[in-house]
């Protein structure tokens, strides 16, 4: 039999020769497509069209043939199903657009004037409605199969998390679990599946977590707390949140999810620390120092320690009054506390209340460079002051050694030519104490010199020694017993003899490698930020600043198609952000270098900038709702500049976090002295975990969802807060579920000059 055997009239021949008419109808009844899916529609159009060619193929076959699974026919509606799959079409569409083309066909054959029989219009919807269901089928059977693929992977994620997360029904039976509740539990996840508390844990722990559960599920709100569990190893306390998952019915929670994360070794570190630092109270009230600190006006504001018990005051005789007006008659003091308050960090021995105090200053400084306090400890060196002096009397060579660092004490004896070396060069310079040490004399010193560096540092060695006065200090390296080089700083003084000849020489050598190699790093890394400037503020500023003005003279173009003058736009855009990254990028560098951000103050009104920031925000998010509240005399000395810099991160903070149905609110407040800018989102808050890190550089929230305009750097809100320091201004942040967020920034009107 041949199967595409045909009479002239047959209705496969009507069918192909009115093809292209079917299409036609079929597309007029199709929605309109919106302008920009042109290309869509005509993929769609010829896909239809292949769709009749195979029922017409279908038509001319016998009835074997047709109903066989694998003919071209029915896999062109399987791809045709697969396509719209693909293209995120709904599978009511596919439906429709059959339907349509049903209706399409039928239109035709009502049209033509050649009588149909009942058999040949049965056929012909037999065969479409087999064309559907094969489209159909194969629709859902890769909707699944796409399901199936999230369902993996967010498995797969939520295994890799660091706590244990679960999910229980209304009568406590789990529904999910991840790898790392396996691991407390120690069930497998089939067998925990369908499983309650009672038939997993002990009854004492599984009644705890029932009577938890039942908390979240009748308060319909999330739960937080600790809790202990047993486990193999010993007890593990956990930071557990559960929240109730809505249910179908309204009000109703049909299930719960947990999140427990182990924060044993958490609690005992912070149990070590507590006690490590009581143990270092103790310690510290029972030396003999005195721990003391001052405030920028000099005023006492901590003065304890059993050092105190040696002079003639008390602690709460000190504290509360001036280093001024205490030490008013001691110029010496005054002059150190005056240094100490400018930011130098010192150490000097001082004669203090009847006591001979070894006192060390550390200025505390502040986040915008100033000082802010100065801390210290005073040892108390009465005895050893008395002994030196005792000694320095009594002892030529202790006199000497003491001239010298306390490190390596060395004495060589220019006569004899032996170099007596103290009990630390040993374990210094690395020698090997298991066998006899090599002479030490100053042929070995000599050879333990760098090759680079032998012939200088014995020169000025010898240019010492002829010296008048006898000083020498040289830095060099030096051989360790271990092979490795050590940067040393050693010093040293010449003993004369009556005729003023060289007789002995007396030093210190101490070992400053560490520091060598910090100076190193950090020259490194201060070359590294110079580049990175250099790279941001030439290298990259160009090729933006080209694209720009490439991108501007396009979109003026007349000849443009919509879809290039979308593309430009999207150009446009795309470097704009990267302009704005940059800026944030140069103004971080300059903040972290130390400069600060540069200010270029003038006579501004706040409210009038406002307005035109959230003008232009306006314009980038016609979509949004922003609103401003300005009330009394919003004048002020400030960097206009920068100011609009701080609005725009904060107004494109809030609508990036914000609920995006409610409105963003700007609020200005005049005070006689100052202007406090408010900016207001509601919506979630701010995570407390993430507060005390909210203006450090390159911290953000994650994205929410609807939240598109949730991404950058990091670096916005550290650029806030360093340029509303800049303006000797405060910067605050209030985020609660019922309130939402509110940034305030309070500003002078008239900041003090910057130094």
């Amino acid at each position: 039999m041949n199967p595409v055997a045909s009479t002239q009239d047959s209705l496969a021949d009507l069918v192909e020769a009115r093809r292209e008419d079917i299409i036609q109808r079929w597309g007029a009844r199709l929605e309109p497509p919106p302008p920009d899916t042109a290309e869509e529609l005509q993929e769609r159009l010829e896909g239809m069209l292949k769709l009749v060619d195979a029922l017409v193929l279908v038509l001319r076959q016998d009835a074997l043939e047709a109903r066989s699974s694998t003919g071209p026919a029915w896999a062109h509606a399987r791809e045709l199903g697969l396509r719209r799959f693909q293209a995120g079409a709904r599978v009511e569409t596919l439906v429709q657009e059959y339907g349509l083309l049903r209706e399409a066909i039928l239109e035709v054959l009502d049209a033509s004037p050649r009588p149909l029989g009942t058999d040949e219009l049965r056929g012909l919807w037999r065969a479409l409605d087999r064309s559907l269901t094969e489209a159909v089928a194969r629709y859902v059977h890769e909707h699944e199969q796409a399901l199936r693929s999230r369902e993996l992977r967010l498995q797969e994620i939520l295994d890799h998390a660091p706590a244990a997360i679960y999910a229980k029904d209304a009568g406590g039976r789990y529904l999910f679990v991840n790898l790392p509740f396996e691991a407390i539990s120690g069930h497998a996840r089939a067998s925990v599946l369908g499983r309650s508390d009672l038939e997993l844990f002990p009854r004492e722990t599984a009644e705890r977590f029932r009577y938890n559960d039942r908390r979240v599920l009748a308060s319909r709100m999330p739960l937080v707390f600790d809790e202990e569990v047993l486990q193999p190893d010993g007890a593990h306390l956990y930071h557990t949140m559960k929240f109730p998952l809505p249910g179908v019915g309204e009000g109703q929670s049909w299930a719960l999810c947990g999140v427990s994360t182990d924060i044993t070794a958490t609690r005992t570190l912070r149990q070590e620390r507590d006690e490590a630092r009581e143990q270092l109270q103790r310690v510290l009230t029972q030396l003999p120092v005195v721990l003391w600190a001052f405030d920028t006006q000099g005023v006492f504001t901590l003065f304890e320690g059993e050092g105190v018990t040696t002079t003639t005051v008390s602690s709460q005789g000190m504290q509360g009054r001036s280093v001024f007006e205490v030490f008013r008659d001691r110029r010496d003091v005054l002059e150190v506390v005056l240094r100490a308050l400018a930011g130098e960090r010192m150490s000097t021995e001082l004669y203090l209340m009847g006591v001979w105090f070894e006192v060390r200053l550390l200025p505390v400084v502040g986040p915008d460079g100033r000082v802010v306090s100065v801390s210290g400890v005073s040892l108390d060196i009465t005895e050893r002051r008395r002994a030196e002096q005792e000694l320095r009397a009594s002892e030529t060579r202790y006199r000497l050694a003491t001239l010298a660092t306390r490190d390596i004490i060395w004495d060589w004896d220019l006569v004899t030519g032996e170099i007596h070396w103290s009990e630390l060069a040993p374990r210094i310079l690395r020698l090997d104490t298991s066998r006899p040490l090599p002479v030490m004399d100053m042929a070995w010193w000599t050879a333990s010199l760098h090759p680079d560096e032998r012939e200088r540092v014995t020169r000025e060695l010898r240019q010492a020694l002829d010296s008048r006065d006898g000083h020498w200090l040289a830095e060099y390296r030096m051989r360790r017993g271990d092979g490795t080089w050590a940067f040393v700083e050693d010093r040293g003084r010449v003993v004369k003899d009556l005729q003023g000849r060289p007789v002995r020489m007396v030093g210190a050598m101490q070992d400053v490698t560490d520091r060598h190699e910090a100076e190193a790093e950090a020259k490194r890394r201060a070359e590294f930020e110079q580049l990175l400037i250099g790279i941001v503020g030439h290298d990259l500023r160009n090729p933006i600043s080209a694209i720009t003005m490439a991108a501007t003279t396009l979109s003026k173009r007349e000849d443009a198609c919509p879809r290039d003058q979308k593309a430009v736009a999207r150009i446009l855009s795309s470097a704009d952000r990267a302009q704005r990254m940059l800026h944030d990028v140069l103004d971080f560098t300059q903040a972290r270098l130390g400069g600060g951000i540069p200010m270029d103050p003038r006579e501004v009104d706040l409210l009038d900038l406002v307005r035109q920031v959230l003008d232009e925000v306006q314009q980038a998010h016609p979509d949004r709702r922003l609103e401003v509240d300005g009330r009394g005399d919003a004048r002020l000395s400030c960097d206009p500049d920068r100011l609009a810099q701080v609005i725009t991160n904060l107004v494109n903070n809030a609508l990036a976090y914000g609920d995006a149905f409610s409105p963003v609110r700007v609020r200005l407040r005049s005070q006689q002295d100052t202007v406090t800018l408010a900016v207001r989102n509601l919506g979630r808050p701010i995570p407390p975990e993430l507060m005390p890190r909210l203006f450090e550089p390159l911290k953000r929230a994650e994205a929410r969802d609807g939240h598109r305009n949730a991404h950058g750097l990091g670096l916005g809100l550290f650029i806030v807060k360093h340029i509303v320091d800049a303006h000797a201004g405060r910067l605050r942040v209030r985020s609660t579920h019922q309130d939402g967020t509110t940034f305030l920034v309070r500003l002078p009107r008239r900041p003090p000059a910057r130094e």
